[in-house]
C-alpha cells in the first residue's frame, strides 16, 4: 500500500483552521498557513505564495505529496503542478485558471474591512447556508490583517493560467460546490476539459466553502481520490 499525504493549502484570508474537519479524518495530513495569515506579512502573487509551498515541501521532506487547494490555494496548487514539482496528485477545490475579483471587494477590505468580511463570508457559502457558519467565517477573516487579505485579493485578480492548465500532467480531482458564488461551476468545467487525467465533482447544495458545507461529501471524494492514487488507478472523465 502506497502512503499518501495531503498538504492542504488555504484561500485567501484563510488558514489551516480552513480544513480542521479534513486534518481530523486524514490522519497524517498536512496544512500549510501561508505567510500572513495570521503572523507577518502576506504576498500579492500567486508564484510567491507558490515560492513558499515548494519551500515547505523541501524543508519538511514530504515524499511526493498530494496537494490540495482552495480558491486562492487552488491557484497556488496550480502553479505548483506547473513547476513540475514530485507530487503524486492534486485536488483543486472551488478555483479556476483564472480568478478575477469583483472591484468592490478590492475596494471594501481597503475602506470598511468589517463589512468586506461580511460580504466575503456571505459569498463564500450557499445562500441557503447556515448562519452559524457564515459567522465562523467572518470572524476567521477578522484575524488576518486588511492588508493581507486586499493582497491575496490581488494576486487572484492577477492569476491567469488558462492557456497553460493543459500541460498539468497529474491525476487531478477537481470539486466545487453547485452553488459556488465566487468561483462558479463554470470554472471548475474549464479546468476538467483541459486537464487530461481529471475527474470533476459537483457537490449539490455547497457553494463556495466545499469542504466546510459538505465535509461528509468533500471527504468522501477525497477517500475515493486517495483509494484511487494508492491502487494505481486514475480518474474517471
Amino acid at each position: 500500500m502506497i502512503l499518501l499525504t495531503f498538504i492542504f493549502i488555504h484561500g485567501a484570508g484563510g488558514g489551516r483552521i480552513t480544513w480542521r474537519l479534513q486534518l481530523i479524518h486524514f490522519k497524517g495530513s498536512d496544512a500549510v498557513e501561508l505567510p500572513g495569515h495570521p503572523d507577518g506579512k502576506g504576498y500579492t502573487s500567486i508564484s510567491d505564495y507558490a515560492d513558499f509551498v515548494e519551500r515547505y515541501i523541501t524543508t519538511t521532506h514530504i515524499t511526493e505529496p498530494v496537494l490540495v487547494g482552495h480558491s486562492m490555494g487552488g491557484a497556488v496548487t496550480i502553479e505548483c503542478a506547473l513547476r513540475n514539482l514530485e507530487l503524486a496528485g492534486l485536488v483543486l477545490v472551488g478555483t479556476g485558471a483564472r480568478l478575477r475579483v469583483r472591484p468592490d471587494l478590492l475596494t471594501m477590505t481597503i475602506q470598511n474591512y468589517d463589512e468586506a468580511c461580511k460580504l466575503l463570508a456571505r459569498l463564500s457559502v450557499a445562500p441557503n447556508c447556515d448562519p452559524v457558519i457564515i459567522d465562523r467565517l467572518s470572524t476567521e477573516l477578522r484575524k488576518v490583517k486588511p492588508e493581507v487579505v486586499h493582497g491575496d485579493l490581488i494576486a487572484c485578480d492577477k492569476f491567469d493560467r488558462m492557456n497553460e492548465v493543459h500541460r498539468i500532467i497529474y491525476p487531478t480531482m477537481i470539486i466545487c460546490g453547485s452553488q459556488d458564488q465566487l468561483t462558479p461551476l463554470r470554472n471548475s468545467e474549464y479546468l476538467h476539459q483541459q486537464i487530461q487525467n481529471s475527474r470533476l465533482i459537483t457537490i449539490a447544495e455547497a457553494g463556495h466553502s466545499v469542504m466546510i458545507e459538505t465535509h461528509r461529501e468533500f471527504n468522501a471524494a477525497l477517500k475515493e481520490f486517495e483509494t484511487s492514487l494508492t491502487e494505481g488507478h486514475t480518474p474517471q472523465t
